[in-house]
């Protein structure tokens, strides 16, 4: 079976309620709710991205949606699945920041930011190319006075983002990276 077929057969397996919150999140529209249905509409969404969406960036992008829409326990289930569905590094790392987007929103409570911390560190050691975990765990940690952590958060970034092409922010993490070593 293959990951579309996989991501069809989830989402034809929740609930109608569910499943229409995922088309919203998503900007699909799965109305026909059957595993064919949703086939077909997952593939015309693949190939009209061109091709290079993977059913776990689909489940990601859309759990950070349904985080950035206050859905917080929706976008967990989602995240999770995308998680599940993660068969390369890039995939793997943009799961994890979308779960760590959504338990930021709720860092006050202490396990929430645990949560997020460990998704953070997950989409680090992915090689995630986006700056959010970045940063985010480096100030904490800073926060913290966890220095040496903050730094190696930066030297990461660092590696990481000039492999990606992003000077920009490769040079703000090797200025944050700088100040920390100066102490």
């Amino acid at each position: 079976m293959s990951d579309w077929e996989n991501l069809a057969s989830f989402l034809a397996s929740i609930d109608d309620e569910d499943l229409a919150r995922f088309s919203a999140h998503a900007a699909l529209d799965l109305s026909e709710g059957s595993v064919e249905g949703i086939l077909r509409t997952l593939r015309a969404h693949d190939a009209d991205a061109g091709g290079g969406a993977s059913p776990s960036s689909l489940l990601a992008t859309t759990s950070a949606q349904a985080g950035a829409a206050g859905d917080g326990e929706f976008a967990i289930t989602l995240g999770r699945a995308a998680l599940d569905l993660a068969d390369t590094p890039e995939d793997l790392g943009l799961a994890h920041v979308c779960l760590a987007q959504t338990h930021f929103r709720n860092r006050r409570d202490a396990e929430e930011l645990e949560r997020f911390v460990m998704h953070c560190r997950a989409a680090v050691s992915a090689g995630h190319a986006g700056t959010f975990c970045y940063e985010r765990l480096a100030v904490l940690y800073e926060y913290r006075g966890e220095t040496d952590e903050a730094a190696e958060v930066c030297r990461r970034a660092v590696e990481v983002l000039r492999t990606a092409g992003d000077d920009r922010s490769a040079a703000r993490f090797r200025k944050r990276l700088e100040r920390l070593s100066r102490g």
